[in-house]
């Protein structure tokens, strides 16, 4: 209606548009124009106003200062007289200065200036002006623009309304989403129910015809078991009877018939028990119906406790089936209506659904209706929209661009609607086609209650079912009991015939009987070596037989061997270590003389030289022949087959076919190999017959022989005020224990032990110890006698050589204090050579073992027989050379004297490390050069590890040097803790390294790089300070860097012994450790000050009133509450403390990243594990010996890595941690991973992850990964594969608490709660201390208590400040109290409680107190009670506690002492932990 219809007035109006648009396009070009020039004036105008405001300021400035000059005028023209001539003629002139300077200003040019700028402005205003305001041209394009301004306003309204309604259409959209949503949940639940309903079914189906089946098993296994008591009374008699025999035989002093006996002994009982377990297992299986009751092995007492185990797990079994996750006591009534609750749950959800369906289907019908309303309003707005459109298309195109964007606009929208009602009507289908789907559920719900309804029946029938199984169960309870009893005396009986056996055993140790054969005679062993590559082997045996093989040593799975055969009468030896046989013989004597004949053969490398020898025929050994092995292999592989032959070859055991004989004729008197005995009487197995012959050329000897893994225990009743000891001694070891003695009961004791070669002699009578070291070493090889003689506190030690008398060394002393008596029992034990290894020892004495030969032994003038009740000890003395050595700390080295290298030098040696660096081997010498004997040059050898690779390095100090390194492929380190064989070639042409025969370098030496070298410094192991500096600068940094073991070391052909070195620091020789050995239980020391006899005897009165005390200590500290931090979790408060999270096992197939942020004070504990059930793949990230190691199995062998960052310094770290495929890494607060090879490709595991611990029913999987307890620590941030894992919102957690916000070590008690441990009780007696350190500022609580039901206790208390120890040995309570300062200031105070028979002390801060027991007839506290810490409960009674007040503080470092037994309480441990955090305590 706007617009023309005919076409002549459409044309004219585009006509007139585009005349317009022409005309408008100039305007705005003049405009644009005008506009520029209009700013540029504008901008002169400005600029022209503000220099004119500028010169008015100027001109009112200058104003003002002629109106100020006039006044100054004036003012002087008033004081002219006052100024003189000379002041008048200085101000004139600068009147006259001014008036110029006021002259020189142009105002006429400014003034034109502005006149100027103003006129131009007038006439660009005026030429505006007529240009636009006086003609009417921009009224029509004004007009146009207004109208078009209007459309494109109602435009935008439109668009408006459109949107509103779009937004209308996707709410309702999400609505119906939502309530789709909803029903396919409510549908899968219900499928779920039913499922449930279905399985519940099922197991108790199961379970029913299980327990009638179990029920029927238990019948038929009590009369088994009545049947297998019968028998275990008949074979009773029977085994008493050859314990007694075994006894009697090991009585008799016929060696011979000590040892066969002993072996006859041993292989009847073992019959016997085969004999007794077949019995046994046919009675088993007997009771067996399709599946396994009891498990059967040789142990008996395994039988009867399986067999008592498996009716207890009947019995829980059956509870279990009847109550359904509810404990066996509660009735079966209460089972019953638990079930019937449980399916009337059901029944109410399920008529929950069917409501719920209801009311979706009316939601159904109100969305239908609503979307009926949506889709008229579309129509609408379609129709509202076609005028509008109309109109923009009759616009013209070049109008503006924004008619454009709307129109495109609209037809989104449009577009946009019409798929909006298109996809309601498809939800409209889907919620027409769900009311089936609703009825099948209704269908559903009524089965399911049919269901239930079958279920209460079952449950019913259950019931009574279990009733009488439980009932059968109890009876055969009763009736296993007393096989129970029996099975427990029976096992004491085979234990004191295993320890028989095992002592008959070390008693032949000791016996050197030789082996006599006749060709039919082939013993067995296990060698007790490793690979490596040199051997050395003595034998010492006679025959008349030409052709004998002596000694065979070789693996199945292998083909290398070491032999010692006889042909013709002459001595071979024929080895192959892998590259080809070789024989070497002695030509020069024939042994088939029936005389005993010594063969010593040794092989170094491919170098082996023998020597045959015959004492009775020969003064002295004859030379050794010597041989050479071809190719380059030199080590003797040792593996789980290798086993070594004595007197032929097995008929299992294929011989080589460059041996000539396999069968032995003679006596064979002994053997070693790698100088370690092999027993011949500990044979791993024998074929034919074996007899024994007595012709061993052996003196009688009266020495023995401690080879450290034992020692010797003698009883003797000693004086207490004087002790007297004789023995001899002879070692190659500097350190050893000769003799220890202590009392059980007391502090006594005094011990004799070398410390790095001197003799120390140590004794404390209990008033502190006395320590005498000799100034001289003696492990020189040679026999010296020492002399001990003690008189009370006087000690006199004698040390002379046993062969001079000359050499002589006299130690005396007095020991401290005013105790004179070595207070011990006649039955308490002197050991001799050594101690057991749960024997605790006090601190003073340094070693636990010795190696060597001791004789002679007199104590108190008593002689004794160190065979009699020993282990480790043999008859006779053959010192073993020293043969290897350990470096544990840094700076430690071995030096040996000046050595002789020759023109071609073999060293060999082998190492192990777990250290990346360090110096194996260093040697120096000074050579002369060929023009001049005047000067000499310094040359070095080197052998070291840097960065687990090996390198040898020879040159001039300070000179040229030329290196060769090997490199382990793949990535490999050689400090990986395995032994690693090594040999260094040298000459004058080169150097090579050889590792494990598979790894080989050599480098080209210049011209004359080696002749005859005296070695004037000679080190293994590392350097002493200072020598370092001969090194290059960069091996001078890893010079005192090695930590392992060296062994085996060979320099000219010839097996060092390094107890021969010049001197070592930082060294154990004679041990191969990689970590140093765990020292045994060691006894405190006893911190208790001499004895105060009585208060009053004090040198200062005891404070009596509030002056004599220091301001502030009549007070407790105020300490404000712990803070905490938010979103963290603190774990170990049990030993299963944990949390678990759900995740998807896809997300960790290929590759998993853990992240998280933790701080702790332990030692070792879980921090998180991803495991299978059923498979071995695992990824665990846990702490071991204070630092962050991560384990993995990808299912084809695990593997480890470990980060050196310690972290248990109580500091938060961060750890990350990798497994991918074939890789793993951990990183600790951002240092560089360190990766390891882990074989497989991806990981299988559950879906837990476990934070923290694992709970208790994981014991299956702690101990296949070795991790046993939570760890005592605090964890936040914890992400997995780059997700964040929310702490305060876990799937289950166990013993999990907040984390305070700063910690230190120790344990917090709240005061609203305790700690119980030991709940089956601990015994006080006569003696026993309590150690602990505390923190507090309550003025009043109860530390600790144990007491029984009658009057006998212990108990700590804090009494207004101050600490009080109470004791009732049953008769009266006796106590002792701190005086001084309150000990409730905030700081930590350490607290020894000591009791005694006759004595109560009590020490704070060093600061002691005691009291004596006024009731000297009864001196121990019988008690059998648990012990609790911080408070007790309510209904628990405490004989030596005088409140009841709990404990509010921290506790740390608890330990109660009794003897030398030390219990240290965790109270993570605790039976009952209440208002307890265990292992963190606030800090100030």
């Amino acid at each position: 209606a706007v617009f023309p219809q005919n076409n002549s007035t459409a044309s004219r109006v585009e006509d007139e548009l585009t005349y317009l648009t022409s005309d408008l396009s100039v305007m705005l070009q003049k405009a644009s124009r005008l506009s520029a020039d209009l700013q540029e004036v504008g901008v002169s105008t400005n600029d022209s106003v503000s220099q004119g405001a500028l010169l008015l300021e100027r001109i009112g400035s200058l104003q003002e200062k002629i109106q100020g000059l006039v006044k100054e005028a004036g003012h002087l023209n008033q004081t002219t007289e006052e100024i003189d001539p000379a002041n008048q003629i200085r101000l004139l002139d600068d009147m006259a200065s001014m008036l110029e300077t006021i002259r020189d200003v142009n105002l006429t040019s400014a003034n034109s200036a502005v006149n100027q700028e103003l006129s131009l402005a007038d006439s660009l205003l005026y030429s505006l002006q007529s240009d636009f305001l006086v003609d009417d041209r921009l009224r029509p394009l004004s007009v146009s623009l207004a109208a078009h301004s209007v459309v494109l306003q109602k435009t935008h309204k439109l668009l408006n309304d459109t949107m509103q309604q779009n937004t209308h259409t996707h709410t309702l959209l999400d609505t119906t989403h939502t309530l789709l949503l909803h029903y396919q949940s409510v549908y899968q639940n219900l499928s779920s129910v039913c499922l449930a309903v279905d399985g519940a079914m099922d197991d108790s189906q199961l379970l029913l015809a299980e327990t009638i089946n179990l029920a029927e098993e238990l019948t038929n296994m009590t009369a088994q078991g009545e049947v297998l008591g019968g028998q275990v009374d008949q074979w009773r008699p029977l085994l008493r009877k050859r314990v007694d025999g075994l006894v009697v035989g090991l009585k008799m002093t016929d060696a011979l018939e000590k040892v066969y006996r002993a072996e006859s002994h041993a292989h009847l009982l073992q019959s016997h028990a085969h004999l007794l377990h077949s019995s046994l297992s046919s009675v088993c299986n007997v009771s067996m119906n399709g599946s396994r009751v009891v498990w059967l092995d040789s142990d008996i007492t395994a039988h009867i406790d399986s067999a008592q185990n498996f009716a207890l797990i009947a019995q829980s079994s059956a509870s279990l089936a009847l109550n359904m996750m509810v404990q066996s006591e509660h009735p079966l009534t209460v089972v019953g209506g638990a079930k019937l609750n449980h399916s009337s749950y059901f029944l109410q959800e399920s008529r929950q659904l069917y409501k719920t369906t209801e009311d979706l289907q009316l939601n159904v019908a109100m969305v239908t209706s609503r979307l009926g309303l949506v889709r008229e309003s579309a129509c609408n707005t379609s129709f509202l929209l076609r005028q509008p459109m109309g109109e923009l298309q009759i616009l013209s195109n070049g109008a503006s661009a924004l008619l454009q964007q709307t129109q495109s606009q609209v037809a989104v929208s449009h577009s946009g609607l019409q798929e909006a009602l298109h996809r309601l009507r498809q939800i409209r289908e889907q919620l027409h086609s769900s009311s089936s789907v609703v009825e099948k559920t209704n269908n559903t719900v009524r089965e399911t209650n049919q269901l239930v309804t079958h279920t209460h029946t079952a449950a019913n029938e259950a019931q009574r079912k279990m009733e009488e199984a439980r009932h059968r169960t109890e009876q055969l309870i009763g009736r296993i009991k007393p096989l129970s009893i029996l099975g427990e005396s029976l096992s004491r009986n085979l234990s004191d015939i295993r320890e028989l056996i095992d002592h008959a055993r070390r008693q032949a140790a000791s016996i050197k009987v030789a082996v006599q054969a006749d060709q039919d005679c082939v013993r067995s062993y296990r060698p007790e070596i490793q690979s490596s590559n040199s051997n050395t082997l003595t034998l010492m045996l006679k025959t008349s037989s030409p052709d004998n093989l002596l000694f065979y040593l070789g693996s199945k799975t292998r083909a290398e061997f070491m032999a010692v055969e006889m042909h013709k009468g002459k001595v071979s030896l024929v080895w192959d270590v892998g590259s080809g046989s070789t024989r070497l013989e002695n030509p020069d004597l024939d042994i088939s003389n029936n005389r005993w004949t010594h063969i010593n053969a040794t092989r170094f490398g491919a170098l082996a030289s023998l020597s045959v020898h015959q004492p009775e025929l020969q003064p002295g050994p004859s030379a050794p022949v010597t041989g050479t092995s071809p190719g380059p292999a030199r080590i003797l592989h040792i593996d789980n087959a290798t086993v070594i032959h004595i007197g032929g070859l097995g008929t299992h055991t294929k011989r080589p076919a460059v041996l000539r004989s396999s069968t032995f004729q003679g006596c064979v008197g002994e053997a070693s190999l790698n100088d370690r005995n092999i027993g011949l009487w500990n044979y791993g197995s024998r074929e034919g017959r074996c007899q024994g012959c007595f012709s061993s050329p052996q003196p009688e000897e009266t020495s023995f022989h401690f080879d450290g893994s034992g020692f010797s225990l003698v009883q003797k009743s000693l004086r207490a005020t004087s002790t007297s000891i004789v023995l001899l001694f002879k070692t190659l070891s500097p350190g050893g224990l000769l003799l220890y003695l202590a009392s059980n009961n007391t502090r006594d004791f005094l011990s004799i032990e070398l410390v790095e070669g001197h003799v120390q002699l140590t004794f404390d009578l209990g008033s502190g110890p006395l320590i005498l070291t000799s100034n001289r070493k003696y492990n020189t090889g040679i026999w010296y006698k020492i002399t001990l003689q003690r008189n009370k506190r006087k000690g006199y030690l004698s040390i002379i050589a046993a062969d001079q008398s000359s050499e002589k060394e006299v130690l005396e002393a007095e020991s401290p204090g005013t105790a004179s008596d070595l207070n011990r029992s006649d039955l308490d034990p002197i050991y001799i050579g050594g101690l057991p290894v749960s024997r605790p020892v006090r601190q003073q004495v340094v070693s636990r073992s010795y190696v060597g030969c001791i004789k002679n032994v007199e104590i108190a003038r008593s002689n004794f027989d160190l065979l009699r009740d020993a282990y480790g000890v043999r008859k006779g003395c053959v010192l073993e050379a020293v043969r290897s050595v350990s470096v544990l700390k840094g700076g430690g080295f071995v030096q040996f004297s000046p050595l002789l290298l020759r023109q071609k030098e073999e060293l060999l040696l082998s190492f192990s490390s777990n250290n990346q660096s360090g110096v194996l081997l260093a040697a120096f010498t000074n050579n002369q050069t060929r023009l001049t004997r005047q000067h000499t040059r310094k040359s070095f050898l080197s052998v070291h590890l840097v960065s687990g690779e090996l390198e040898a390095e020879f040159g001039e100090v300070g000179g040229a040097s030329q290196q060769v390194m090997v490199v382990k492929p793949g990535g490999g380190s050689f400090s990986d803790g395995l032994m690693h064989s090594l040999i260094i070639n040298i000459n004058k042409k080169s150097l090579s390294v050889q590792v494990d025969e598979d790894y080989v370098e050599s480098v080209s030496l210049r011209t004359g790089g080696l002749s005859h070298l005296l070695l004037s410094s000679f080190f293994i192991g590392g350097l002493p300070s200072g020598e370092e500096s001969y090194l290059p600068i960069r091996l001078q940094t890893i010079s005192r860097s090695f930590r392992g073991c060296i062994q085996n070391l060979v320099v000219g052909g010839a097996l060092l012994d390094l107890s021969g070195a010049l001197r070592y620091e930082g060294a154990e020789l004679d041990s191969c450790l990689l970590e140093e050995r765990v020292r045994g239980a060691v006894l405190p020391d006893d911190l208790e000050v001499e004895p105060t006899p009585d208060p009053t005897h004090l040198a200062v009165a005891p404070p009596t009133h509030f002056s004599a005390l220091m301001p502030g200590t009549l007070t407790c500290r105020s300490e404000a509450e712990p803070s905490f931090l938010p979103a963290a979790a603190q774990f170990g408060l049990s030993r299963h403390s944990h949390m678990t999270f759900a995740i998807s096992p896809n997300t960790v197939r290929k590759s998993v990243s853990l992240q998280l942020w933790f701080r702790t004070w332990a030692q070792e504990g879980l921090l998180a594990l991803l495991s299978h059930s059923r498979h071995t793949d695992f990824a665990v990230l846990w702490v071991e010996a204070g630092h962050t190691l991560l384990s993995a199995d990808l299912g084809r062998g695990p593997a480890s890595i470990t980060s050196p960052v310690v972290v248990n310094d109580g500091q938060w770290h961060e750890v990350t941690a990798e497994v991918s495929r074939r890789s793993m890494s951990v990183s600790v607060d951002g240092s560089i991973l360190d990766s390891v090879f882990v074989k497989g490709n991806q990981l299988d595991v559950d879906n837990t992850l476990y934070l923290g611990g694992l709970p208790h029913t994981h014991t299956h999987t702690a101990r296949r990964l070795n991790v046993s307890s939570s760890l005592p620590g605090c964890v936040r941030s914890l992400r997995l594969n780059g997700a964040t894992l929310d702490l305060s919102q876990p799937s289950s957690q166990r013993d999990v608490t907040s984390c305070f916000t700063n910690d230190q070590t120790g344990s917090f008690f709240n005061g609203t709660g305790y700690a119980a441990l030991m709940r089956d009780g601990y015994k006080v007696g006569s003696d026993m201390s309590v150690t602990l350190e505390f923190r507090t500022s309550q003025s009043d609580g109860v530390l600790l208590g144990i007491s029984s039901a009658k009057v006998d206790a212990v108990g700590l208390e804090m009494i207004n400040g101050q600490l009080v120890f109470n004791v009732n040995n049953g008769a009266g309570p006796v106590s002792v109290r701190s005086i001084g300062q309150m000990l409730c200031d905030g700081q930590w105070h350490h607290l020894l409680a000591k009791k005694t028979k006759h004595t109560l002390s009590l020490s704070v801060d060093g600061r002691s107190y005691t009291t004596t027991n006024p009731y000297p007839q009864s001196t121990s506290a019988e008690t059998n009670n648990p012990i609790y810490l911080g408070g007790y409960p309510g209904g628990v009674r405490q004989n030596c506690l005088s409140l009841s007040s709990r404990f509010r503080g921290c506790l740390r470092n608890i330990q109660l002492v009794k003897s030398h037994l030390s219990n240290a309480l965790d109270l993570s441990s605790a039976y009952f932990l209440s208002g307890v955090t265990p292992n963190s305590c606030p800090a100030v």
